[in-house]
């Protein structure tokens, strides 16, 4: 096999979700010679650690005579190590770095220097940031995924369709395009709706592409046309791979509420998520929400009793 296929099949790895696999396949591969080749190969490597948590792995092994694109990956290693650890104080010291690193020389053109920042900035809500490190992203497909899942976050359908428009034109069969699509569809509904469960489920035909990512996107489609014991027992296959993913824990929550499970079922999902994510979206909403209700039935309770 050359060294374009192994490539073309690590990179299709990592878009669907499967880590450990992209860690097994650039561990063992005998096929890459170039010195490119390689360095790509390792780059995937080190993201896949950091995608499966293994932040002091990353850490302690990437040093500062590294390439750029490996020194901002081991920042966001840094960055999401200290999230986990709930430590929030040195945020923006991590912008002003991450900051520092994309303004030097050409890494302001380098893709993968381009997503990683941007990454970073995302986790840290900075939206706006991270877009403006991607605006250069003609023909970069990771560049132009993640802001993507921006337009969505900023609830701006139009400029994510957009973006889909313009890389259909230079990047029509890539797989990362494929899913870019099915966020869409979950996004417009309706009939969009069985179009994304067709993306899944076709991603979900090879053995390599059943992971945690893919089953989750099975199961939002599934919920959404209302088959909620199929996108239940995808929901409970995901967890089995990773019991702490909190995209599985909000979708069993969703999915327990909408089949009537009770409030204990419910209560038990949120619980685990406040454990492994405590500063999630989903659970800050959550909790705005319900102190807004609470607050609007003790009004109410008062106006009854007067």
């Amino acid at each position: 096999m050359d060294e374009e296929s192994i490539l073309f099949g690590i990179r299709n790895l990592f878009a669907v979700g499967n880590y450990q696999a992209v860690i097994n396949e650039v561990s063992t591969t005998n096929g890459l010679f170039s010195t490119e080749a390689k360095q790509e190969a390792k780059i995937f490597l080190y993201r896949s650690y950091v995608a499966q948590g293994k932040f002091n792995l990353v850490i302690n092994d990437v040093d500062d005579s590294q390439d750029a694109s490996l020194k901002a990956i081991k920042l966001l290693a840094e960055f999401l190590s200290d999230k986990q650890k709930n430590d929030f104080n040195n945020v923006e010291e991590f912008v002003t770095r991450a900051n520092a690193l994309f303004e030097e020389g050409a890494n302001r053109i380098n893709s993968i220097v381009q997503v990683t920042i941007a990454t970073l900035f995302v986790q840290a809500d900075r939206l706006e940031d991270a877009l403006r490190v991607i605006h250069s992203r003609e023909k970069k497909l990771e560049c132009s995924a993640l802001a993507v899942q921006i337009y969505l976050q900023l609830n701006r359908l139009d400029l994510a369709r957009d973006e889909i428009k313009h890389v259909k034109t230079w990047a029509e069969d890539a797989l990362l395009l494929q899913l870019m699509e099915a966020w869409i569809d979950l996004r417009v509904g309706g009939e969009k709706y069985q179009e994304a469960f067709y993306i899944y489920e076709e991603c979900a035909q090879s053995n390599t592409s059943q992971t945690v990512k893919i089953l989750n996107g099975q199961a939002a489609a599934n919920l959404a046309l209302g088959r909620y014991p199929e996108a239940e027992s995808l929901l409970l296959e995901a967890q089995n791979k990773d019991s702490n993913d909190p995209d599985t824990l909000i979708n069993l929550i969703t999915c327990a509420t909408l089949t009537a499970k009770s409030q204990e079922v419910v209560n038990r999902y949120i619980s685990q998520l406040r454990e492994v994510a405590p500063n999630h979206p989903y659970l800050k909403d959550l909790d705005l929400k319900s102190s807004l209700f609470d607050r609007n039935a003790s009004r109410f309770a008062l106006v009854n009793t007067a």
